[in-house]
């Protein structure tokens, strides 16, 4: 069940110390939405990085190497563990690297999600690193530990790391390359425009255009009245409650990604991977930013779904796989290969979640009743939950190799 936690408050260095009942809130909003909006915006001032502060570790190293060494450090200390596994989850939440330096002619950064960890990419470092890379996953600020840690940074913060991590490449490589998930995507893509020395970019579900807009418009209003909503934190790998701050900072990210896209073609190899159905990204939009702004030969979109054109560079794949009760595609599913073992069909991780409410079966794989989706995607006389893995994934594989070579 969806708990609000009831704070109307400013974080920061803002002065907005109003308190109010739950009934008087509306009508503030409605009411005196500009005053509010004025408040809102004071505190949205650049504060100093997060990395400098006493509430945070300094995850800006002069090496990968040491970064992954401070990030452990933190984590052991400031985990909220889930399990009796300790080295388990820090493994999945911790960044990591594939390969050594001098046995790659190319390397690649790879950047999670809202919300999410380096497990994100447990799959496809893999791959990449199979197919001649070396491979590098961050962990953003504020993911890994424990969900109020979100409270603490904000877009410039996941900026400035990604920033730093790739230029760090660059140093060491001739061919660097940056991908992305969700978010992640917006990150790498904004590097890839403020900055010179990026060949290429995989992006997977990235998160330019939220399927709700509305949250970018009134993010930071929300968030004078509550700090986010808490679940039951039971996925080893992600975040299952969220904060008001890092929706803001995801939104910050859209923003600025699309308004760098009203000016700019970027003309190096990119591969876009995104399921029709995605409850979480517009893939509509993602589509149309992707054929109007990438420009090169090599380019590729995969899109899992319906083919609705006849453009030669999206590769269109159905989703509607009858005898594995799979009907669409969702946000995740692109990432993981059939058998990851906690993603994957027979993994761990089987939530088995019709909606937050409803529990069908602990062991989805046996119910044959139980179809798979986009989160919150219904269809008459069946019961869906989240599809978790790629049947595609061998053939994304493929793309991947495709784009680079």
């Amino acid at each position: 069940m969806v708990k609000v936690i009831d704070k109307f408050r400013v974080n920061g260095k803002g002065k907005c110390n109003i308190q109010l009942s739950r009934g008087m809130k509306a009508i503030v909003v409605m009411l005196f939405l500009s005053a509010v909006m004025s408040c809102s915006l004071l505190t949205s001032k650049k504060q100093a990085s997060l990395y400098m502060s006493n509430k945070y570790y300094n995850y800006i190293q002069p090496t990968f190497e040491l970064y992954i060494k401070v990030t452990e450090k933190w984590l052991i200390k400031n985990r909220t563990y889930l399990s009796n596994n300790h080295k388990k989850e820090r493994l999945m939440n911790m960044p990591f690297e594939l390969g050594n330096k001098e046995d790659s002619d190319k390397a690649i950064l790879l950047v999670h999600g809202l919300g999410d960890s380096p497990y994100s990419f447990s799959d496809i470092a893999n791959s990449l690193h199979k197919q001649g890379y070396y491979v590098q996953v961050l962990l953003l600020p504020g993911h890994g530990s424990k969900p109020q840690d979100l409270m603490l940074p904000n877009y410039a913060d996941w900026q400035e790391v990604v920033d730093h991590y790739a230029n760090l490449l660059k140093n060491d490589f001739s061919d660097v390359w940056l991908g992305g998930y969700s978010t992640g995507g917006n990150l790498v893509t904004i590097h890839t425009i403020e900055n010179k020395g990026v060949d290429g970019l995989l992006l997977f579900a990235p998160g330019f255009q939220s399927n709700i807009p509305i949250i970018e418009k009134f993010a930071r209003v929300v968030s004078l009245f509550v700090d986010g909503y808490e679940r039951d934190e039971t996925n080893l790998a992600k975040y299952t409650s969220s904060t008001i701050q890092g929706a803001i900072a995801y939104t910050d990210s859209a923003s600025k990604l699309r308004d760098l896209l009203d000016d700019t073609i970027i003309k190096i190899p990119t591969l876009v991977v995104v399921s029709e159905a995605d409850s979480i990204i517009d893939s509509a939009s993602i589509k149309a930013l992707f054929l109007k702004h990438f420009n090169h030969p090599k380019n590729r979109m995969v899109w899992y779904g319906n083919a609705d054109n006849e453009d030669d560079s999206v590769k269109y794949l159905t989703m509607n796989f009858e005898k594995e009760r799979i009907s669409t595609g969702s946000h995740m599913s692109p990432l993981f290969a059939p058998d990851n073992p906690y993603y994957g069909v027979y993994g761990e991780r089987r939530t088995c979640k019709v909606t937050f409410k409803e529990l069908v079966s602990l062991r989805c794989p046996n119910n044959k009743d139980l179809w798979y989706g986009a989160y919150g995607y219904k269809e008459e006389g069946k019961k869906h939950t989240r599809l978790t893995w790629n049947p595609y994934y061998l053939e994304m594989e493929k793309e991947m190799e495709k784009i680079a070579y």
